[in-house]
């Protein structure tokens, strides 16, 4: 594979770009140290209601940031794929966030899962584009050394652990790979978390990702899981562990 990773000095700056959009400076978009990262918009407005999340003002020229009163995190949203995941952790970390916890949605390529299930993903196989720009090495896997922090709470809510392979390339999902990942041990398909975790280990950060089944490729075969009342409970439950978990 071609090499994308250069160590030379990059042009373009996060805190620069957010200052220039949003109009403010750095101390007035000062953010807290954890941020919690979802992808659907009912998602990120059960977790603001539930938790009394406001809306930050000086960010809202630029993005969407909620932070949860008398505590040390924020609520935001992302769109899919790596290239934004890895622009949200730039800029945010940029302004004071150290710890990302993602929370998605996947196809499940194992037979044991189903739609609704929760997994914590320990580590991601590299078929994205952007972790080849931030990690100087060939590694098929990119791992999440905070991940092994969230183990034992998320086996105490029935989740599953292991690796996830994250693809950019969404109708390039194969029946062969789907076949041969599956079979090595890989859980589901996503298109985020080898990104999230490649700028985390670049950066020094902290990232980890909670995903709920949405889907199965299963024997040649796809079925979808969405507006289901299993994926609604699974998505009820992640929100529940984020509550009693995760907000601080």
């Amino acid at each position: 594979m071609k090499r994308f990773f250069d160590n030379s000095l990059p042009l373009l700056d996060p805190a620069d770009l957010v200052e220039a959009f949003s109009g403010r400076n750095k101390r007035e978009l000062a953010l807290p140290e954890r941020a919690i990262v979802v992808f659907d918009t009912g998602n990120l407005r059960s977790l603001v209601h539930r938790t009394g999340a406001g809306i930050i003002d000086q960010w809202s020229g630029f993005r969407s940031i909620y932070r949860v009163p008398q505590g040390g995190t924020v609520i935001t949203r992302s769109y899919f794929g790596g290239p934004n995941i890895a622009a949200l952790v730039e800029e945010l970390s940029a302004f004071g966030v150290k710890e990302f916890v993602l929370c998605g949605y996947c196809g499940a390529i194992r037979n044991t899962l189903h739609i609704g299930d929760l997994i914590v993903s320990k580590g991601a196989l590299r078929e994205d584009g952007v972790s080849h720009h931030y990690l100087d090495d060939q590694a098929d896997i990119v791992y999440s050394a905070w991940a092994e922090k969230w183990l034992a709470p998320a086996r105490e809510k029935g989740f599953y652990e292991g690796l996830i392979w994250s693809c950019d390339a969404i109708y390039r999902e194969t029946a062969n790979k789907v076949e041969r990942y599956g079979k090595e041990g890989v859980l589901a398909v996503e298109m985020e978390v080898a990104s999230l975790y490649a700028v985390c280990a670049f950066r020094g950060l902290q990232g980890v990702a909670f995903l709920v089944v949405s889907d199965i490729f299963y024997e040649g075969t796809w079925e979808g899981g969405f507006h289901t009342k299993a994926l609604k409970k699974g998505v009820q439950e992640l929100t529940d562990f984020l509550l009693e978990k995760v907000v601080t």
